[in-house]
């Protein structure tokens, strides 16, 4: 598991009128940029010049602290050889607004996507056995997908792993294999199940895909730790289809052309497969360690695969021999990946504090978000103006909001 003391955290707390324990010195929950520079606090509501340390100095201790989780044993040096020099230095999205204390949790501390959304005003994200929707335009939040035991036939939750939304349905999966999902703009329809993964305790429903088949038909595509990757409809809830591995499958992907799925899990391969008869197209085996993300690009060329040796590698469909590129992190795995719907950028996450963004035409630059506490989840909006991070920490999380760089500038010349 993860190691991190807090005990440098402790110090920085302060204490609010109520006797609850905070690290933020503003009082707002709602934090934005305005608010920012008018009071020399940063995206979590923290005045650094009040501290006993600086900013730098606080990064420097957490960064040294931190331990990777690693699943087998590489040399790091080797690695890092391999990683592409970046140019950290660019702001592509800006922060926007902030939602503090609005509770984000994680089923599972090697998964971490629990952050979605439908729209720019819709965002979807996981607190426990509930799932909650958040409107930055209406600046509230209210459950929409209640899987406590009062809520459940059998009186047992739905601890939550995973969490997809598309085509207007919200799916998520269980620790026990569980698959709920609802339509969500028609109340009237009750909850949707699938509950015949519970095989003991192999049975995680590590990641989740919705997609529209060939015949336009709305599927589920589940990655579980039984090492098989199986197709739901959603309209019957039945399972149509199931491929197997020799190792848990931690995530999936499908192509755009829907023709290849790419498979990653408890192994340092990457296999590539015909995405409805299983067949082997290819094995890709450069990593060094488990992998936990995958996803194509919307080229159909490009996919990626990130990994607990803390690198994500690149690759074009049409060569997979090698790598394009292989990029590093700060502190740890990648633990999520995401391309912008248009292609432009690719955000990858650490399991702790940083979340990168790079440019997709060369990866030769990218912004670095820094901030504090575990990543639940990372998104982009459909449209691609807006970035969300879902923060789980229980002093400085919440949900944060940044908006596309280009989109502010053509608003100022407008």
């Amino acid at each position: 598991m993860l190691s991190l003391r807090h005990d440098i955290m402790d110090e920085f707390i302060i204490c609010n009128d109520y006797g609850e324990d905070r690290f933020s010195d503003y009082e707002s929950e709602i934090i934005t940029e305005e608010i920012c520079a008018l009071n020399e606090i940063d995206c979590q509501g923290i005045n650094w010049s009040f501290k006993r340390m600086t900013r730098q100095e606080y990064r420097e201790i957490r960064n040294k602290d931190y331990e990777n989780y690693f699943s087998c044993q590489h040399d790091s040096n080797t690695i890092k050889q391999s990683v592409k020099t970046v140019d950290t230095t660019e702001d592509y999205y800006s922060f926007k607004s902030a939602k503090l204390n609005e509770k984000c949790s994680i089923g599972h501390f090697q998964l971490r996507n629990l952050l979605n959304c439908t729209n720019k005003n819709n965002y979807y994200y996981v607190n426990e056995n509930i799932v909650t929707h958040w409107s930055p335009q209406g600046q509230k939040s209210q459950p929409v997908m209640d899987l406590t035991p009062a809520n459940q036939t059998n009186n047992i939750p739905v601890h939550i792993t995973s969490l997809t939304s598309k085509y207007n349905i919200l799916f998520a999966g269980g620790f026990q294999g569980e698959c709920v999902w609802k339509v969500l703009d028609d109340h009237s329809i009750p909850l949707r199940y699938n509950q015949m993964m519970y095989q003991e305790n192999i049975g995680i429903t590590n990641y989740t895909e919705i997609i529209e088949n060939k015949h336009g038909l709305k599927q589920c595509i589940v990655s579980n730790n039984d090492s098989c990757t199986r197709y739901i409809n959603l309209e019957t809830t039945q399972i149509e289809n199931t491929l197997s591995l020799a190792f848990p499958i931690n995530c999936s992907s499908m192509s755009p052309n829907k023709n290849i799925l790419c498979l990653v899990g408890d192994s340092t391969e990457t296999h590539l497969v015909d995405a409805y008869n299983g067949q082997a197209i290819t094995i890709i085996n450069e990593h060094h360690d488990y992998s936990f993300s995958c996803c194509w690009s919307p080229d159909g060329n490009t996919f990626v695969t990130g990994n607990q040796d803390k690198t994500s590698r690149v690759y074009d469909i049409r060569n997979t021999s090698q790598s394009l590129c292989v990029l590093g992190t700060h502190i740890g795995a990648v633990r999520s990946l995401h391309f912008s719907n248009d292609g432009r950028y690719l955000a990858a996450a650490e399991p702790l504090d940083y979340v990168h963004i790079y440019e997709t035409n060369y990866y030769d630059s990218c912004q670095v978000i820094d901030m504090f506490g575990d990543i639940a989840g990372v998104c982009f909006t459909p449209d691609d103006s807006g970035l969300l991070i879902a923060n789980a920490d229980a002093r400085l999380g919440g949900l944060f909001e940044f908006q596309r760089v280009d989109d502010m500038i053509d608003f100022y010349y407008i």
